[in-house]
This record gives structure tokens, C-alpha cells and sequence, in this order.
């Protein structure tokens, strides 16, 4: 199982916005993550608890975004099925992703 789901991600310096707000402004990259957002750092640790645990049969999420994107990421890498309720009107590209990750 790994230690960690998500990655360690830069902080980085907007000279642009530090100029608008006349003092320092770094950004934190979260979009470099795994599953493409900041929502890997704690589904990620609640689905490996649960994993760990030896609770997790399967993994149910209900979202048409970055949130079943990360639980099925996490199920992916943590051995997991996952099942992601999503709406009609979610967009085919996130669909895509989800099919993509195994939910």
C-alpha cells in the first residue's frame, strides 16, 4: 500500500499578483496532483484509513468533479473498486477520467 496518495506539489511566485497586492504571493500548485486537484490530500488519507482498516470492500462516491476523481484514484492505487454516482449532466471529458481511473 503506498505511504501516501498524493505528491509533495511547488509553491511558486506570481510575480503578477504579488505586484497587484504590493507584497509576496506564491501559488501552490495543486493541480499538479495525481488526480488533478487538492481533494487527493484528504479523500486520499480517508481511503487509505479505510483501506488499512481492512474496511474498504468497495469505495462509493457521489460527484461529478474533482472529489470522484479522487476517490477513484485512490481506489485504483489502493487495490479498490470504486463506484461513482454521477449526474446526467456531468461533462463526457469527466466521465472519460473516471472510466479511465477503473470507476
Amino acid at each position: 500500500m503506498p505511504s501516501s496518495l498524493h505528491i509533495k506539489t511547488p509553491l511558486l511566485e506570481s510575480l503578477p499578483l504579488s505586484s497587484i497586492w504590493d507584497g509576496e504571493v506564491y501559488l501552490k500548485m495543486e493541480a499538479l496532483q495525481p488526480s488533478g486537484s487538492f481533494k487527493i490530500r484528504g479523500i486520499g488519507n480517508l481511503c487509505a484509513h479505510y483501506a488499512r482498516e481492512g474496511k474498504a470492500k468497495c469505495f462509493l462516491a457521489s460527484s461529478s468533479g474533482n472529489a470522484g476523481l479522487a476517490v477513484a484514484y485512490s481506489g485504483r492505487k489502493l487495490g479498490v473498486p470504486v463506484k461513482v454516482v454521477v449526474p446526467k449532466i456531468t461533462p463526457k471529458v469527466m466521465l472519460e477520467k473516471l472510466k479511465a481511473e477503473g470507476a
